[in-house]
C-alpha cells in the first residue's frame, strides 16, 4: 500500500487530496461524461517547480502512474487516470510580459484568459493562444497551438522560444530553439508540438508576442450564416469560390455545420480578420455575394471575441466524442462540401437534436479551423506537426445525453472516418489537439515521419516511460516499438466497464457548482464500488497492496 502521507509530509495536506476530500472533485472536474469519473488515487496541487519535481520522484519511486492537469480539456480526458497521481498546475499560474523584446513568460498552469484578461494589457499586442479562454496554455501549445490568428503569425509552437520542465527523475532542464546541447536542442523540438504528457512535465514557458496589422489594435469578428437546405444552392457555391480562391493571411474563415432552436441546420463561417472593418469587407466581398441570411460582423478587440467563446460547463450531463482530418488547399469541393452537410444531418438522428437545442441537450457539429498562410512557410520536419500543407483543420463533434446511444455514436462516427479521410492529406492527416483513441494509425495520423525521430528522443527523456497515456509516444528498445500499456482495446474495456454506470440525463441539475461536486462524489463511489465488485478493484484506490 503507498503511503501518501510521505507526499504531504514533503508539500502541506491541503495539497494532496483523496478520493472523498475536499476539493478532490473540483480539481478532477472536466465537461465529458465519457471520462469525468476516472478516478486518481490523490491530486496533488503545486504551487511550485520544487513541489512538481517531489511529486515525480514519488511517483517513480512508487511506481505510480502521473498525468498533468491544466485546463482539463482534453478530448479523451488524458489528464486524468486510474488509481495514480493527477498533478494539478492550476495554483502555477504567473505572467512576465517584456514588451520591448516582445516576448512573454508564462507558467503552465494558466488558461489562456488569465492570459488575455489579467496580464496582456496592451491590445494592440497578440500572443498565438487558444479561441476558448479556458484552455491551458500548456496543453494548447504543446500539442502545436492552433489559433485564429495562426494564419497571420503562425502555430502556437512555432512561437515559442524557451521550455522549462521536470523529467522522470526530477531534474529541472531548461531548453531553447537554439540550444547548445544538442540533447536539449531535440527535447525542445519534440516538446514544441509534439504533445503533453510524453516526455516530462513542462512548468514554463517563453513565447514571442506580435503586433496586430492595425496600430490601433481593431479586427473584425462575426458570422455568416446560411440556412440549410433551404440555401445549400448558395451555401455550396459560396464554398467552390471559397476553395477556389486564395485568402489573404490575414483572413481566417473557420467553417461549421450545425443546428440551431428548431432543428434548422445551418452552415457557416466564423471570421476573423486581423484589420479594420474597410479591409475585411474587401476581403470578404465575393463571399457576402451568396445571400448569408445572416451577416453579423463588428470591430473589435481582438479578446472581444474570444469572451464569446464558451468552456466547459461544471454543470455538463453529456457524453462527447470527436474525430479530427486536416484538409490540403483546394480539398474542399463540392463533392465534401456535399458530403459534409449529409453528415451532419444524418448525425443529428443519431443524436436525436431536439428543438430547444440547450446546452445539456444532444448536438452535433463538423467544423475545421482555417490555417495556412504562415503555419505552411514552416518545413513539415521543423516541428513534430508535419502537415504543413494542410489548411482546414476539421473536427467532428457528437454530444449526447444518454448512455444507451454511446456505442451507436461511436460507430457513426467511425464511419464518418472512413468518408471523410480519402480527402484529407496522405488519406490519414489528424490534428493531435483533438485527440481521439480511435483514430487509425494515430501514430502516422498526427506526427507523419516525424514520429521516429519522437520515439528516439521519448527513450532518452524518460526510458522509464513514466509519463503515458492511450496514445502517448512510445519507447524503443533494440530498435523496435515498445507497446505501452494503453491502447485502443484498453480504452474499450475501460468504457464498457465504466459508461453504464453513468447516467445524468434524469438527475436534477444542482443549483451550484458546490451540489455538482456533492453529486459526483456519491455517484463516483458507486461506481467504485460497482467496479471493484466486479473484480478489477483498481477504481477503489488504485493502490497495488
Amino acid at each position: 500500500m503507498v503511503d501518501f502521507k510521505i507526499l504531504s509530509s514533503t508539500l502541506s495536506d491541503d495539497q494532496v487530496l483523496a478520493k472523498g476530500q475536499k476539493g478532490y472533485e473540483e480539481a478532477i472536474n472536466i465537461g465529458n461524461l465519457m471520462y469525468r469519473y476516472t478516478t486518481p488515487a490523490v491530486v496533488v496541487k503545486a504551487k511550485s517547480v520544487n513541489d512538481v519535481r517531489s511529486t515525480v520522484v514519488f511517483a517513480r519511486d512508487n511506481k505510480l502512474r502521473i498525468t498533468v492537469k491544466n485546463g482539463g480539456h482534453s478530448y479523451m480526458g488524458y489528464c486524468l487516470n486510474e488509481g495514480g497521481i493527477v498533478l494539478d498546475l492550476s495554483l502555477m499560474n504567473t505572467c512576465h510580459i517584456d514588451y520591448k523584446k516582445m516576448l512573454i513568460d508564462m507558467d503552465a498552469g494558466l488558461v489562456w484568459k488569465d492570459v488575455y484578461y489579467k496580464y496582456l494589457e496592451d491590445k494592440r499586442n497578440i500572443v498565438i493562444g487558444g479561441q476558448c479562454p479556458w484552455v491551458g496554455v500548456s496543453g494548447f501549445t504543446l500539442g502545436a497551438g492552433l489559433s485564429p490568428f495562426s494564419r497571420s503569425y503562425g502555430l502556437g509552437c512555432d512561437n515559442l522560444l524557451e521550455m522549462t520542465i521536470v523529467t522522470w527523475e526530477g531534474e529541472v532542464v531548461k531548453v531553447s530553439r537554439e540550444d547548445k546541447d544538442p540533447e536539449k536542442r531535440e527535447l525542445f523540438w519534440a516538446l514544441a508540438g509534439g504533445g503533453g504528457g510524453n516526455f516530462g512535465v513542462t512548468v514554463s514557458m517563453t513565447s514571442r508576442m506580435h503586433k496586430l496589422r492595425d496600430h490601433k489594435g481593431r479586427v473584425v469578428c462575426g458570422q455568416l450564416i446560411w440556412n440549410l437546405p433551404q440555401q445549400k444552392e448558395d451555401f455550396e457555391k459560396m464554398m467552390n469560390v471559397f476553395n477556389t480562391t486564395k485568402c489573404p493571411d490575414e483572413l481566417t474563415l473557420d467553417a461549421l455545420w450545425s443546428h440551431t432552436k428548431g432543428k434548422q441546420l445551418t452552415g457557416g463561417m466564423t471570421v476573423i480578420y486581423n484589420g479594420a472593418m474597410g479591409k475585411a469587407q474587401d476581403a470578404l466581398k465575393n463571399l457576402l455575394a451568396f445571400n448569408p441570411s445572416v451577416i453579423n460582423l463588428e470591430e473589435m478587440e481582438w479578446t472581444g471575441w474570444v469572451h464569446k467563446s464558451e468552456g466547459w460547463d461544471p454543470k455538463s450531463k453529456v457524453f462527447h466524442h470527436h474525430a479530427s482530418f486536416i484538409f490540403a488547399e483546394g480539398a474542399i469541393t463540392p463533392e465534401l462540401t456535399t458530403k459534409i452537410s449529409d453528415i451532419v444531418e444524418e448525425a443529428t438522428k443519431v443524436v436525436g437534436i431536439t428543438d430547444d437545442n440547450l446546452p445539456n441537450s444532444p448536438k452535433c457539429h463538423v467544423l475545421w479551423d482555417h490555417i495556412g498562410g504562415e503555419t505552411e512557410k514552416v518545413g513539415s520536419d521543423e516541428t513534430p506537426f508535419p502537415w504543413r500543407q494542410g489548411h482546414y483543420v476539421s473536427n467532428i463533434k457528437m454530444q449526447w445525453n444518454c448512455r444507451s446511444k454511446t456505442r451507436e455514436v461511436l460507430d457513426f462516427i467511425k464511419q464518418c472516418q472512413e468518408e471523410l479521410l480519402p480527402y484529407a492529406i496522405e488519406q490519414k492527416a489528424a490534428y493531435l489537439n483533438y485527440i481521439d483513441v480511435t483514430t487509425k494509425d494515430w501514430q502516422q495520423a498526427y506526427y507523419g515521419n516525424n514520429y521516429r525521430r519522437l520515439q528516439e528522443i521519448k527513450t532518452k527523456w524518460d526510458p522509464e516511460n513514466l509519463f503515458w497515456n492511450w496514445q502517448s509516444i512510445e519507447l524503443i528498445k533494440d530498435g523496435k516499438t515498445v507497446p505501452h500499456p494503453g491502447g485502443i482495446k484498453k480504452w474499450e474495456e475501460w468504457w464498457k466497464r465504466y459508461v453504464p454506470l453513468i447516467d445524468l440525463k434524469d438527475e436534477c441539475s444542482p443549483k451550484t457548482e458546490e451540489g455538482v461536486y456533492e453529486r459526483d462524489a456519491k455517484l463516483r463511489e458507486e461506481i467504485c464500488k460497482n467496479v471493484s465488485q466486479n473484480g478489477t478493484g483498481k477504481a477503489s484506490n488504485g493502490i497495488k497492496k
